[in-house]
């Protein structure tokens, strides 16, 4: 059990993802002293360490972690005591810690020859306070309590917080407003989203791999979409397909899909028939980072329909991906997309982004989206997806999506750069 009234003996490294350098940048702009984290997502970037099961409700207190404006000064955590051991690898200091519901005990300190179990978990429960007690999950309040703490040890006390307000609760805000008094509560949800939108090299090496994975499942699923197969049997065998390609991966791998075919982009009752178009549209999830790559296909020769809603998307495609260099903006990438579009015939498509950032989120879509509001520049670092869809009630699904990589030069596709773009007749 960690200690919480003395700071635990950390790894000298700064954990986590976050480029200290542009944060401490951007927080000076800001007029802030320091950053809060409270998301799942965002607490493993900033911290290198898993935020905990405890972190399943999103609620606040699980998990927190505050990062210094000074580069120099290692990121803070609040986690829970069942999850302390990889905070404290990855180097968060202070690291102070709250009990959560499972009863779990490290006994390895404690270990030696002949000792019965009860001798043991004695030694190791030793230093709980008298009538200790877990609570149903996680206190909010003992977690806030320790991060008024954390913040002392830090000489944060009275700071200006940018906090990521954007996945606190309603609920919850109240009392960490009154649990970190004289501290300040700013709204830096914003700022968070900026920082975390260029990704660092570890990050970008499991979003590498996610689209690796995700183009190879892809291709390896194309044989299987044939006469007489079912919705869910395509989804089925593509998450299937995700972990025979995954055997390399460095870090645990899932999926999802978005696989349709037939007339409505919504659903797929019955088989698949000759001249039904399928949308492919999926994702391998390496370590928490999404990939996301779609294709068009159909049954035999593309009906007249499809062909002629599919060839304006494919224009507007080929048009916004020439543009995805750094310092061109979002909104002109969005604007060049609907012109063209628009200028094929069809002046009422009104796609509201044609993609969004890749990262670690709680799905595949993440800040910044390349639309018409965007006031984003492209940037080397960024991991985006480029897509062009269309969903027409009686005619079909109809989606083109890569993954690329934002350079010094311009993109590199982690995903789609080996399979046609058009509209493939199978």
């Amino acid at each position: 059990m960690i200690d919480n009234l003395s700071d635990p003996p950390c790894d000298a490294r700064m954990p986590g993802h976050a480029d200290r350098a542009r944060a401490a940048g951007m927080m000076q702009r800001a007029g802030l002293d320091a950053l809060l984290i409270v998301s799942p997502e965002a607490f493993h970037w900033a911290t290198g360490a898993p935020a905990g099961v405890a972190a399943g409700w999103r609620r606040l207190g699980a998990a927190m972690a505050v990062i210094p404006a000074d580069p120099s000064a290692p990121v803070g955590a609040v986690a829970s005591d069942l999850f302390a051991g990889p905070a404290l690898a990855a180097g968060c200091a202070p690291l102070r810690t709250h009990p959560i519901w499972p009863e779990a005990l490290s006994l390895r300190a404690v270990m030696r020859d002949g000792a019965s179990a009860a001798d043991l978990i004695a030694a190791a429960t030793a230093d709980r306070p008298p009538g200790f007690a877990r609570p149903a999950t996680f206190d909010r309040a003992a977690a806030l309590a320790q991060l008024r703490a954390l913040l002392a040890d830090q000489r944060l006390a009275g700071a200006r917080l940018g906090v990521e307000l954007s996945a606190v609760p309603a609920a919850d805000l109240p009392a960490l407003e009154a649990a970190i008094a004289p501290a300040r509560v700013i709204d830096a949800s914003a700022l968070i989203d900026r920082l975390r939108s260029r990704k660092s090299a570890t990050e970008i090496a499991l979003l590498r791999q996610a689209g690796a994975i995700t183009e190879a499942a892809l291709k390896a699923l194309i044989p299987a979409i044939r006469e007489g197969a079912t919705r869910a049997a395509l989804g089925r065998h593509f998450l299937d397909l995700v972990q025979q390609h995954a055997a390399g991966a460095s870090a645990p791998v899932t999926a999802w899909e978005y696989v349709g075919f037939g007339t409505s982009p919504w659903s797929s009752p019955g088989t698949l028939s000759p001249g039904d178009v399928i949308k492919v549209d999926v994702g391998a999830v390496v370590g928490g980072y999404s990939a996301d790559l779609a294709r068009t296909f159909t049954l035999g020769p593309a009906p007249r329909l499809a062909r002629e809603v599919f060839a304006p998307l494919l224009d507007a495609f080929e048009a916004g991906r020439a543009l995805f260099t750094p310092g061109t903006a979002l909104a002109t990438i969005h604007e060049t997309c609907i012109r063209t579009v628009h200028a094929a015939g069809f002046p009422s498509y009104a796609r509201g982004h044609v993609g969004h950032g890749l990262g670690a989120s709680i799905w595949s879509e993440e800040w910044p989206f390349t639309a018409a509001d965007s006031d984003v520049v492209l940037e080397p670092g960024m991991v985006m997806a480029f897509e062009m869809p269309w969903y027409l009630d009686g005619i079909g699904g109809f989606i083109v999506e890569d993954m690329l990589l934002i350079t010094d030069t311009g993109a590199e596709t982690l995903a789609g750069a080996t399979l046609p773009r058009g509209l493939v007749a199978l």
